[in-house]
């Protein structure tokens, strides 16, 4: 073993080893920033990755095998040892890799204070001199109750000025965020990115207001503009035209700004109505189940109160379809409190954005996703502005239409709009991670570690799971859990990962309502079933519903009752297969393919393949190239479609390569028994399982030895126990 060592000394193996670790990783960091900035495909930087791990072995290969002579390169075997001059090529190796370095080590620095902060200006850089950020505006009221009504003049001024085409108006949850703070104006605009700043106070008495307001230069802190304006509360509308009209004016003197009269404020037809609205808008972006269902009510008030209010109308509809995201209420009895309120708002004002906003929406949870999608354009036509529309629409392309690549320009531009918000920061950071790009994924989410600590550490089991690092993903829910019991979003990714972890007890356990795709991981068709159909019965209008009882009847072989369902849902898509979060995912497209051939219907399955493989396409065009452990996986789904097409080897490959990176298959699908009993599969299930068991033990090891998450969390009676015996034999 000496000697072996030593001769790879003396051929310079282990130098030329160093120098191509440490060039190879230089040049991945400089494809990684060539990607965005030469607008690139995707696929560039994993085949420059690619390339160099191939060209390791061949480079130790040749180290070994050549040597570089005064006459050129020549056969080690060839060279006489006395004339051999590796010592001299070995010196210069040291120079060169002292040299690449220094180079390295450059770049890093450049990367870190010059690259990240540029990357991060580019991405909010839209016209900055022509923005506007609107503060919330001070209460100077002896009632601290009368919050609300200073919150909503702001935002009602805000809303007026994002109406203006040509003009950046920076969104209320990135610009209310310095509520509060005695911050530097100067500071404040770098954040937003905006050129302008609207502050100001209220002082609410009786019927009597008084508002100031000024309008601030962000890059210096001059004051541009500032008036008082003393009125009686009845004529609050007109005081807020007043105000616009104003500010209007300074910016089209001070940005060059082609306007002719700013949008008027929409009016409610007494005060009381729009008191009510003004409470409903100030919960209902608090964003809490407690503060959405006050919302709806105080929304209610406003419309009883003045049953032609459009945009009351609007608000309470998409705070009723909001519950379903913040709460387990069934969705079809939102929708049928909901629509209603949509329809008045867009018959009394079909030019108003928040009626489409609320069309939208509607006609999203209605599986109408084409025609949600037209709703959601026509609002940002009337608002450009309308951040939350951006991040709607980018979520319908993504998880429902299939058209991956189009949705990440709408993150994009809700992240400009909104750069402070948790939504907007959370999602364009998994777009990020959905393309590999890992190091500007982490990056944006460092941003959500001190607002929102518990989606920070979720999002960041997200990222550090890939590959198949399960463990990481329930110990990620778990820290989120510790932080917020509460949260919807953190225990449903928590049983997720629970289930994928064999964890059966834990994730039922964790579950407020059970869930088939949970049951359907956890190798139990049977109880999928049952829930499936409970669940149809409390909604059987929903579209989710019925896929999930179609598919759980698939999976347990009765495809007599799967098949009109599946079929309904085929239709329902548009003959489009997507990523498993939306309508018709790779389970729904084999499933129905099982079925179809198992009806003898061979030439009606070779559409299903070909959806599959278009699918497959939009993933590789939008660079999505890292397997999700049960929503999407490119490989897998290639290898299903060459499996189900007839190229059964060339489909286990693929199939295969997904379960490495991470991707989870169900080991009890009777739709996919003719893959399990393939021997060509066995090595396949043999990987998960194993992958399965070290992920297992790796989480038990942590939480059966002193469990960090006790306050919060317990394994289930007999888990440890379980485990200790395993371990023990």
């Amino acid at each position: 073993m000496t000697s072996v060592w030593g001769e790879l000394r003396r051929r310079n193996v282990i130098k030329v080893a160093i120098a191509y670790v440490i060039v190879g990783w230089l040049l991945l960091q400089v494809s990684e920033t060539l990607v965005p900035a030469l607008y690139l495909p995707e696929w560039f930087h994993s085949g420059v990755a690619f390339l160099i791990i191939l060209g390791f072995p061949i480079a130790l290969i040749f180290a070994w095998a050549f040597e570089l002579t005064p006459e050129g390169i020549r056969k080690e075997k060839d060279v006489d040892r006395s004339q051999s001059i590796t010592h001299v090529t070995g010196r210069k190796l040291d120079y060169m890799i002292i040299a690449v370095l220094v180079l390295a080590l450059g770049y890093f620095a450049f990367d870190k204070f010059v690259l990240d902060p540029s990357r991060d200006a580019e991405l909010m850089q839209t016209t900055t001199d022509k923005s506007i950020a609107v503060l919330a505006f001070v209460n100077m009221s002896d009632d601290a109750g009368n919050e609300y009504f200073s919150d909503g003049i702001s935002e009602e001024l805000l809303n007026v000025l994002s109406k203006i085409p040509g003009l950046r108006v920076a969104a209320r949850t990135s610009s209310f965020q310095f509520k509060g703070e005695n911050r530097d104006i100067i500071d404040i605009g770098k954040q937003l990115n905006v050129a302008m700043v609207l502050e100001g106070s209220v002082r609410k008495a009786g019927l009597q207001v008084r508002i100031t307001a000024q309008l601030v230069d962000a890059s210096n802190g001059f004051h541009l503009w500032s008036e008082t304006y003393d009125r009686e509360l009845e004529n609050i509308f007109a005081v807020q035209d007043e105000i616009s009209a104003a500010i209007v004016g300074a910016l089209r003197e001070h940005l060059g700004l082609q306007v002719e009269a700013p949008p008027r404020v929409i009016t409610a037809a007494n005060t009381e109505a729009h008191d009510a609205y003004l409470r409903g808008r100030y919960l209902v972006v608090q964003r809490t189940p407690a503060s959405i269902k006050g919302a709806v009510r105080e929304f209610e008030k406003a419309v009883e109160l003045d049953p032609d209010y459009a945009l009351a109308h609007a608000e309470l509809a998409l705070a009723t379809l909001l519950l379903d995201t913040y709460t387990d209420l069934p969705i079809t009895g939102l929708v049928a409190r909901a629509t209603p309120h949509v329809d008045e708002a867009m018959a009394l004002n079909p030019t108003l954005a928040e009626a489409h906003a609320a069309t939208g929406y509607l006609l999203l949870l209605q599986g109408d996703l084409d025609e949600a999608l037209t709703h959601f354009e026509q609002a940002i036509q009337l608002n450009p502005n309308y951040s939350i529309v951006y991040l709607w629409m980018g979520n319908l392309l993504f998880s429902d239409l299939g058209r991956y690549a189009e949705a990440f320009p709408m993150w994009e531009t809700a992240l400009r709009l909104d750069p402070l918000s948790i939504p907007a920061i959370g999602t364009y950071a998994e777009g990020l991670i959905y393309r590999n790009r890992l190091a500007e994924a982490d990056r944006k989410l460092e941003k959500l570690a001190s607002v929102h600590p518990a989606i920070y550490a979720s999002l960041r089991g997200q990222l550090t799971s890939l590959g198949g690092k399960w463990a990481n993903a329930v110990l990620a829910g778990l820290d989120a859990l510790r932080i917020d019991q509460g949260g919807k979003y953190t225990r449903s990714a928590l049983i997720l990962s629970f289930a994928v972890l064999g964890l059966e007890k834990e994730a039922l356990a964790i579950s407020e309502v059970r869930r088939p795709v949970v049951l359907k991981i956890l190798g139990s068709p049977e109880d999928a079933v049952m829930t499936a159909e409970a669940h149809f019965l409390e909604e059987p209008d929903s579209l989710s519903v019925r896929r999930n009882l179609g598919l759980a009847f698939a999976g347990i072989g009765d495809y007599v009752r799967a098949r009109p369902i599946l079929e309904e849902i085929w239709q329902r898509s548009g003959g489009r297969v997507t990523s498993s979060l939306g309508l018709f995912g790779i389970d729904s497209a084999t499933a129905l393919f099982a079925i179809r051939r198992t009806a003898g219907k061979d030439a009606e399955v070779d559409e299903l393949v070909a959806a599959i493989r278009d699918n497959v396409r939009r993933y590789r065009e939008a660079g999505i190239i890292r397997a999700n452990p049960y929503y999407y996986s490119a490989d897998y789904e290639d290898g299903i479609a060459y499996y189900l097409s007839g190229e059964s080897e060339r489909g286990l490959a693929m199939i295969s390569k997904a379960v490495e990176d991470g991707f989870f298959i169900p080991q009890r699908e009777a739709y996919l028994q003719a893959l399990y009993d393939d021997p060509g599969f066995a090595p396949i299930r043999a990987s998960q399982e194993a992958r399965q068991r070290r992920e297992r033990d790796r989480f038990l090891d942590i939480v059966c030895t002193d469990n960090p998450y006790a306050t919060v969390w317990q394994p289930e009676e007999g888990t440890c126990e379980q485990f200790a015996a395993t371990i023990g034999n």
